[in-house]
């Protein structure tokens, strides 16, 4: 079984955002809306697979043009 997560940064911290519906399932589990380190940690040691999704960079060039 594998989960994909998006990892964006709120006030310089960290965020795992569930993506995929396990994930979704899984921090319903938690009683959160984000998976937390602890959290992903206990999902890997029961040998479900983390995925990452990549993020488009972000850029400002629209508040210069």
């Amino acid at each position: 079984m594998k989960i994909t997560i998006r990892v964006d940064k709120n006030y310089g911290i960290e965020t795992a955002y569930p993506v995929c519906d396990n994930a979704q399932i899984l921090a319903r589990i938690a009683g959160t809306k984000t998976l937390t380190r602890h959290a992903l940690r206990d999902i890997a040691a029961l040998g479900i697979e983390i995925e990452i999704q990549q993020t488009a960079p972000r850029t400002f060039a629209h508040l210069t043009a």
